[in-house]
């Protein structure tokens, strides 16, 4: 049986880099294009943008796993039956999911790494990409259009604007929380408005609460029409550290989801990004349960359907995904239906099949 298993794993290593590299390099290709206008406006060096399309790499392998375990699953076992290899080992008396298992082995192996990457390499690669995309965009605006947005100043303030406007360098709808030494959030502030006067941030119409240990409010609610702010440095690590909560790590999502709660805010959008943290990698596994099946059933059509099926699949699950994230974010899902359903309906297919073909 090992030397069955090293078969199989030599036969799935090439399609699968090759899966794997040509969706990372598509992904890449999508980056750099929506970077375009810094690198054309703001004269920036190659070596620059090669950097941060680096760094921006192990985020797209995470995303490229699913699609090379899927493409080097259905070339594998496609090109096994369609040479007579499947049929010859089953005649040897080996099952068709023995026949397999190294090759779900290789997707769970996938997916334990993808979730690696995101907790271990992609948080702070994507901090560098970020503190590179900061060097490209020295030459821009104070304030870059962007809204509901989170960042954090070297103090732990934790800052929330809406809407950030880069014609009149103002900021719209502001809230600031800060906390003590034990992460307890002591004070909120919140301002309809904050413009740059010179390198000082004003905030405009607003309220200030202290809050105790336990949350509870402190006092009355202190109300003002202007008060400085020093909001550069943290807008200057907005643009060098800020990551939406894609790039987030799952431990700092739960952080972060953890203050909100704390000052009841709403959380349902942050959760879905948490849940599919887990679920894109995990797709790994479920898509070399289903590619197995697939990719034998019709490899009587020719030894490039495993290629077919491949595209044919990460399209449907794509779609699905996106429909699921969109509802999600909308709030029309809950964060773990929007999260996994594409990874159970997947699954299910899968295992129906992977028994049928047995």
């Amino acid at each position: 049986m090992r030397l069955l298993d090293r078969h199989l794993l030599r036969q799935i290593a090439l399609p699968f880099v090759i899966g794997l590299l040509l969706f990372v390099l598509i992904l890449l290709a999508e980056v750099a294009y929506n970077i375009s206008s810094t690198i054309v406006g703001g004269r920036v060096s190659a070596a620059l943008i090669v950097r941060y399309l680096l760094l921006r790499a192990p985020r797209a392998v995470v995303w490229s796993l699913p699609f090379g375990t899927l493409l080097g699953v259905s070339m594998t076992v496609t090109l096994l039956a369609h040479h007579g290899e499947i049929t010859a080992m089953r005649a040897g008396g080996v099952s068709f999911q023995r026949i397999c298992a190294g090759l779900i082995a290789v997707g769970v192996f996938a997916s334990a790494m993808g979730i690696a990457l995101n907790q271990y390499v992609v948080p702070p690669t994507m901090q560098q990409a970020q503190a590179t995309l900061a060097e490209m965009m020295m030459t821009q605006a104070v304030v870059r259009e962007a809204h509901n947005q989170y960042f954090r100043d070297e103090q732990g303030r934790i800052f929330f604007v809406r809407d950030m406007l880069p014609a009149e360098n103002l900021l719209r709808r502001v809230a600031i929380w800060t906390r003590d030494q034990q992460g307890n959030v002591r004070t909120i502030t919140v301002a309809q408005s904050a413009e740059l006067h010179g390198a000082t941030w004003v905030l405009q119409d607003g309220a200030m609460v202290t809050l105790d240990e336990e949350g509870r409010v402190v006092g009355e609610i202190e109300r003002f029409e202007r008060r400085s702010v020093q909001l550069a440095r943290a807008l200057q690590q907005y643009y060098s550290e800020h990551r939406s909560p894609a790039e987030l790590a799952p431990h700092e999502l739960r952080e972060l989801i953890e203050v909100r709660e704390r000052t009841g805010a709403e959380t349902d959008r942050l959760e879905v990004y948490l849940h599919f943290k887990y679920s894109i990698p995990v797709a790994c596994a479920i898509f070399a349960l289903i590619a197995a099946p697939l990719g034998h059933r019709y490899a009587r059509h020719g030894t490039y359907v495993g290629v077919v099926l491949a595209i044919l699949l990460v399209f449907i699950y794509n779609g699905l995904r996106s429909w699921t994230l969109a509802f999600g974010l909308a709030g029309a899902l809950d964060p773990v239906v929007a999260g996994w359903l594409p990874d159970a309906v997947f699954l299910l297919v899968g295992a129906a099949l992977f028994t049928r073909e047995g």
